[in-house]
């Protein structure tokens, strides 16, 4: 049984640091958990992009390995770190 989602979100540059993409992923988290009863969620994430990490490591994610040439961005194959947060009442 498949019961997982992928995780994606964009803010607009001045807008970040100010706490809305953690708030708006925690009631993400509170409804693919608790309403729709998924086991887990995953987020794939660039290496540099350090602030988007800090964000999922905060809400309890954990890194399950690097996706070696994961998307193609602007040209580029890029890795990403696949980040993922279970749900243990599943």
């Amino acid at each position: 049984m498949f019961l997982s989602c992928h995780l994606g979100y964009k803010l607009d540059k001045d807008e970040i640091n100010k706490g809305y993409t953690t708030e708006a992923i925690e009631k993400g988290i509170d409804i693919i958990f608790n309403e729709f009863g998924l086991h887990r969620i995953e987020a794939n994430i660039m290496p540099k992009n350090k602030s988007s990490l800090r964000v999922v490591e905060k809400l309890g994610f954990y890194n399950e390995g690097l996706a070696y040439k994961y998307l193609k961005i602007n040209g580029k194959w890029e890795d990403h770190i696949h980040m993922v947060l279970l749900n243990d009442k599943v």
